[in-house]
């Protein structure tokens, strides 16, 4: 099972990274994002209880944009499969479902920390200089936020027919979670209502956990009354059901 496992991890990362024009562009989005709404918003909105600028605030909500965007899309290859018939052929091959499922999550995952370090190295550039402990968070983080979505991602690619559904239900999907975790504003600032959305949502434990990790331990995260430990459990928690959660659809039949 782990050669097959790692057999897939290896098909997974080689198929995205040759595909240079999905590669740059899920780079190049989150990036670009950040200049426009950064520079663009910097003097509209402020950091309840912190003098950070509005291009550090956004800079961890960009980096967990690029893993949510490159741990999804990268699924896109189990609908693709399914059409040209590589999936059915891997389906009768002596080994379980679940290496099927580890290997395309191991290999979604790869590349959403690869995209995230590459987005990371723009921190000093905004003042940000976490040491090797909340180094070690923020890759954490990212990783776990990008097992829960590939996994996610997996099992609605399991489920859809064609990539034009795929796209639309990831579209509709993906947007809202991200803008409603504290990647584009902050928790703190959000009217009540809203707030109780917010701290449902996983992804805003997953984009917390970040900026623990960037900012620098025990630092304070600005804009949030988040703790360390509950946002860490919730992330570490919703990537084990995701991962469960696709396992479990895997036993699904193939149409």
């Amino acid at each position: 099972m782990t050669a097959a496992v790692l057999a897939l991890w290896r098909r997974e990362v080689l198929v995205f990274v040759r595909d240079r024009a999905r590669f740059v562009g899920v780079l190049a989005q989150p990036v670009l994002f950040w200049v426009l709404f950064g520079f663009g918003f910097q003097g509209a909105v402020s950091v309840p209880g912190s003098d950070a600028s509005y291009l550090e605030y956004l800079l961890p909500g960009m980096i967990v944009l690029a893993v949510l965007f490159t741990a999804i899309y990268s699924t896109i290859s189990v609908v693709e499969d399914r059409q040209s018939g590589v999936l059915q052929a891997a389906l009768v091959a002596p080994q379980p479902r679940l290496a099927i499922v580890l290997g395309v999550v191991l290999g979604g995952t790869t590349l959403a920390l690869l995209q995230a370090v590459l987005i990371g190295l723009l921190a000093p550039f905004v003042g940000l200089r976490p040491g090797v402990g909340g180094t070690l968070v923020a890759v954490g983080a990212a990783g776990l936020v990008g097992a829960t979505f590939t996994a996610l991602g997996f099992g609605m690619a399991w489920r859809l027919k064609t990539t034009r559904a795929f796209h639309a239900v990831m579209n509709v999907v993906l947007i809202p979670i991200w803008l409603l975790s504290g990647a584009f504003f902050p928790l703190s600032g959000a009217p009540d209502a809203l707030r109780w959305v917010m701290l449902a949502n996983p992804v805003t434990h997953g984009v917390t956990l970040l900026r623990y990790g960037l900012e620098g331990l025990p630092a304070g995260v600005p804009g949030t009354t988040l703790g360390l430990l509950p946002s860490a459990l919730v992330t570490v928690g919703g990537a084990v059901l995701a991962v469960v959660w696709a396992a479990a659809t895997a036993r699904r039949p193939v149409y």
